[in-house]
Parts: structure tokens; C-alpha cells; sequence
């Protein structure tokens, strides 16, 4: 009679302990998956010291650690060749913002060091247009007929371009005025006051030593059609007038930005679905943000504008969204949504046939392209538009709610996602290369994680610390791996004498427990395995419950188990 433990699979606490297919644990604690043999996670190495607080979210961007005290969410600006790498910044009821490399790393922190509104303001409409003669208009010898000239009525706008060089939307047109032109002239003059600048305009940027300007806009109705704007000018913003007496053929290209606004943000008003709470990267190249109802997606190469024709309402309220490969999850407190497209303009979102609620807006996180997140019911696996339970197989839903869904935070690494339950203190691991694994508990608590975007290693602040620290990356030091077999329940009573442990370093300490035959009492004996040759065990009285326990013990010792055999002479073990 033999007993071999090799796979050393995760746990399943759905099941007792007699019910486990073989290869499963009772208790898996710090234990890699992958491999099929026993070893523990590398000890965490420290990245950084973080300068806020308690945080809830951090983020690397290019030397330094930026960190928040709520729940927060950065991406980095697709832009191609963009020297100044913006970022883009949202979290829930607060304005979004945007800041780059020059301006957010300065100083001693924290970081980032400075933010700027995400939008930019509009102006309001030109005010009160006066037309009086054109300077320096000199009428013919033969004063034109009143057939001869050309009328129009006309209106400007004005667009705001920052020290950053972004373009606000097109403003309201201004009053319409009635312009005379003759013979390619324009006999007329007009002049208009420039509204109060936004004080949320950026005006100026010291580092780049620019400066804010506004471009004057007016109807064309000879040259371009019915009523289509066309830039006339680009003054500067300290200007509190201006005066136009430009030919209608003269007028330049027609403003790009006419449709253009800024994102969601704390305006009520316009707004009553608050801010956007998010931002994700969609594809390679496009932006998209939520809120409470309705998701957007930014003017491509302008990431700071996020016109309404692109809006994607919902009847339910989005809890967060997440990148599935090319395509974007949408996860509400109903229905997910899958929403593909290729230009903002033709995004489709489609509804999955279930309605699993997402619990927690840090419940979701990409693996492969396929999107995993939290519901109360268990942790949900969304490939293309397929929705499944991955974790029933292993837990039960009263065992799942008690590590409470609302507050878990989803992350991924090297094939694994992880489910960080913040009320218990402790995690789980699923491997997504190989589902029929289990469950994997770490004792893991943070208060914030983040991916690495170089190499999506996992960072994370762990709890009551000041520090960032980068998962399974130690050179030297190992977690602690524990770990518990099913309890065998053989068809007649054996008595196991040999111990055998093939491992790639010794000694090995091997605890063997039996069931008693008769009572509540187990035998129990723990075993120093020093090298590749079977040991003794004492055991004298037979059972029918036989069960092994590994407990590493030393942080600077390696650990990688191979099999373990139980046998009632030398002559079975491998």
C-alpha cells in the first residue's frame, strides 16, 4: 500500500476534507501554482517609501511613485511620440485631471506634484458687435449701387488654446450682424468685446514658456457655405477687444474642435450624473471614461475632449469598466456590457444574456484579454461575450459573501489573478492558465496595489506601512509556504512505516497525521527528512485516514517538493 502526494494542487473549501479529488489540500498558504510541486512565493522587495498617508491607489509613471488617500485611477495619454507623456487622473466626485513629466515629478512630494484641470473651459460668446465703416475704405469715383455689394449676416465665435496648446469647444456665436463687401473688399469694421477669462484657462506654463491665445471664428456665407465658421484670427488673451475687417475670401480652415467639450466633471448642472470616475485605454489608442450613467470616449489625439455624439448611455449604473483586448467590459450594478468598435463614433455595446452585478469598483482586472471581477454570488470570468463563475467550483456562495465582495480589489500576476479581500486581511489566487488548480490563499493585505506597466509585475503598499513593494521579486527570501493534504480514506486499515521526500533542498520537515481507529484521537509524527532516502516512521496502530502537512519554517530556505510518498516497505516507493 502507497499514497503519493505530487500535485500538490490549492484548496476547495466547499468540500470537506474527505470529499477533495486527489491532488487537493485542505490548506494552501503561500504555495505557487504552475509547476505541480510544492513551493512558496518569493518574499516582496522594497521599491519605494510612499509619502502619503494611508493610501488607497498608487501609480508608477516615469521616476516616481504617485499616490492618493481615495480610490484613484491614472492611464497614460496615447499619444504617439507625445514628449510630455501626459496622464490623465479620475476618481469618484472629484474634478479629472491631467498632468505631465515636466511639472509632476518636481520637488520632494508627494506626487504628482501638480494637476490641472482635464478640460478645458469654453469661452463665453463675443459680446456686443458693432459694424461701422472698414478703416481706410475709400468708395469709387463711381459709388457702387446698392446691387453691387454683397451682404451677409453674420456671427463670431472664439476658442480658447491654453499654454499647452489644447482648443476649448467653440464657443456660442455672438449677435448676427450684417457685413457689406464689394469688389473683393470688405467695406465694414467689426468690433467686438472679449468675455472674462475662466479662471481654470491655463494661461501660462513657466516651464515650457508659453502662453494661452484665443482664435476668432466667423460665418462664411459667400466663400464656404451656409453658415460654417472660419478662422479670421489668433490673438493674444490679455486682449479685451477685437476688430475685424477681413474679405470673406480671405477666411481661412473651419474649426475642427466645433463639437468638441471637455469631460465629465463636478458642473451639476451639466453633469448630473457627477464626474468620471475612471479612465482605461481601450485598444491601444482610445480613451474612455465613466461615470454614474453614461461612458465616453475622448477625440482621438485630443485626450482631453470628450464630444457627446460619442456618449453610451445605460439604465443601469456603471460600477467600473475594464480593457478586454481590443474591446472594453462595461460592469454595472445589473447587466455587464461588452462594447467594441474602432472609432469613438462607432463604439456598440452589447448586453451579456446574465445579470451578475459587479460589487466593488476595484473588483476587475484584464488577464489575456479575459476580464475577471466580483459579484456576490462569486468571481466572474468574461471571455469575448461568455460570462462564468470560476470560483463555484471551489466555494460555496455563503462562504464567498463572507469574505464581503463590496470591498475586494482584484489584481494580476506572471498568470494569476488575485482577490484581495481588504475585510478579512488575507487573499486568494486563481491560476488562469490552468482553473482546475483551486484556490490559493496568500497573506497578502495592502491597501493599495498597481501594475507595473513595463514588465505587469504587482506592487503594492501593504497595510500599516509606508512603503511600495514589488511581489514575489526577492532575491533571497522566500514567504512562508504551508500546506495540507486531503485526508486519504483507504478501503481497509494500513499502517505506513516509510516516508520518502524527493525535494531539491534539504531537510525537509514532513508532518504525518492518522485518524484513530476507534474515538476522536490522531496520531501524529513530524518527520526531519535530511536528504533522497526514506526515513522510519513510528506509527504501530493501523487507520483508514491518512493525511501529510509541510510548514516551511525559515524565510532565507528554498523549498521545492517534488513528491512525497507514504508506504508500508521500501519496496513501493519510486
Amino acid at each position: 500500500m502507497k499514497i503519493t502526494f505530487s500535485d500538490f494542487k490549492g484548496t476547495a473549501p466547499k468540500f470537506d476534507d474527505e470529499q477533495l479529488r486527489d491532488g487537493y489540500s485542505v490548506r494552501s498558504i503561500n504555495t505557487r501554482s504552475g509547476r505541480s510541486i510544492l513551493e512558496p512565493f518569493k518574499a516582496s522587495s522594497l521599491l519605494s517609501t510612499v509619502q502619503t498617508t494611508s493610501p488607497e491607489a498608487i501609480f508608477k509613471y516615469r521616476n516616481k511613485w504617485f499616490s492618493w488617500t481615495t480610490p484613484t485611477f491614472a492611464v497614460r495619454a496615447p499619444i504617439v511620440n507625445d514628449p510630455y507623456d501626459y496622464v490623465l487622473i479620475a476618481s469618484e466626485g472629484s474634478e479629472p485631471k491631467v498632468s505631465y513629466n515636466l511639472i509632476s515629478e518636481t520637488g520632494a512630494g508627494p506626487y504628482p506634484t501638480a494637476v490641472y484641470p482635464l478640460g478645458v473651459p469654453a469661452p463665453l460668446a463675443p459680446i456686443s458687435p458693432i459694424v461701422a465703416d472698414a478703416d481706410g475704405w475709400v468708395v469709387p469715383d463711381v459709388a457702387p449701387t446698392e446691387d453691387e455689394y454683397d451682404y451677409s449676416a453674420t456671427a463670431y465665435a472664439l476658442v480658447y488654446k491654453d499654454a499647452w496648446g489644447r482648443l476649448s469647444a467653440l464657443s456660442p456665436p455672438s449677435t448676427v450682424v450684417e457685413l457689406r463687401e464689394y469688389n473683393t473688399e470688405n467695406t465694414n469694421k467689426v468690433t467686438f468685446y472679449l468675455p472674462t477669462i475662466p479662471s481654470a484657462l491655463i494661461l501660462t506654463d513657466s516651464v515650457r514658456g508659453t502662453s494661452a491665445t484665443i482664435l476668432v471664428y466667423r460665418t462664411n456665407f459667400a466663400g464656404a457655405g451656409l453658415g460654417v465658421f472660419q478662422f479670421v484670427d489668433e490673438i493674444g488673451v490679455s486682449e479685451t477687444s477685437y476688430s475685424d475687417d477681413m474679405f470673406s475670401g480671405e477666411l481661412l480652415e473651419s474649426p475642427i474642435n466645433e463639437a468638441w467639450v471637455g469631460p465629465p466633471d463636478t458642473n451639476t448642472a451639466l453633469y448630473p450624473n457627477g464626474p468620471i470616475e475612471k479612465f482605461i485605454i481601450m485598444g491601444s489608442d482610445t480613451i474612455v471614461g465613466h461615470n454614474k450613467k453614461i461612458l465616453c470616449f475622448a477625440e482621438p489625439d485630443a485626450f482631453y475632449s470628450f464630444p457627446v455624439e460619442y456618449y453610451k448611455a445605460f439604465t443601469e449604473d456603471i460600477v467600473t469598466i475594464s480593457p478586454a483586448g481590443a474591446n472594453a467590459v462595461i460592469l454595472t450594478t445589473s447587466y455587464p456590457y461588452v462594447v467594441q468598435g474602432t472609432h469613438p463614433a462607432s463604439m456598440s455595446p452589447t448586453r451579456l444574456a446574465e445579470p451578475v452585478p459587479c460589487t466593488s469598483k476595484n473588483g476587475v482586472t484584464e488577464v489575456a484579454g479575459a476580464v475577471y471581477y466580483v459579484s456576490t454570488t462569486g468571481l466572474y470570468k468574461i471571455t469575448d461575450y461568455r460570462l462564468e463563475n470560476i470560483s463555484r467550483d471551489y466555494m460555496t456562495e455563503r462562504e464567498w459573501r463572507a469574505l464581503d465582495p463590496t470591498t475586494m480589489v482584484l489584481s494580476n500576476y506572471d498568470g494569476l489573478v488575485f482577490v484581495h479581500c481588504q475585510t478579512v486581511g488575507y487573499s486568494y489566487t486563481f491560476n488562469t492558465y490552468d482553473p482546475s488548480d483551486g484556490m490559493r490563499k496568500l497573506d497578502l493585505d495592502a491597501s493599495a496595489f498597481s501594475q507595473l506597466d513595463e514588465t505587469n509585475d504587482m506592487a503594492y503598499v501593504p497595510s500599516g506601512t509606508g512603503q511600495i513593494v514589488q511581489f514575489d521579486s526577492s532575491t533571497s527570501g522566500f514567504r512562508l509556504a504551508q500546506w495540507t493534504s486531503k485526508t486519504y480514506d483507504l478501503q481497509s486499515p494500513s499502517c505506513f512505516s516509510i516516508l520518502k521526500v524527493r525535494a531539491n533542498q534539504y531537510p525537509v520537515t514532513v508532518t504525518v497525521e492518522a485518524d484513530a481507529m476507534e474515538g476522536a484521537g490522531i496520531y501524529e509524527y513530524e518527520a526531519l527528512v535530511e536528504n533522497a532516502n526514506f526515513v522510519y516512521l513510528p506509527f504501530e496502530s493501523r487507520s483508514k485516514h491518512w493525511r501529510i502537512k509541510v510548514d516551511a519554517t525559515n524565510p532565507l530556505a528554498t523549498l521545492e517538493v517534488r513528491d512525497i510518498q507514504l508506504a508500508d516497505s521500501p519496496t513501493e516507493l519510486d
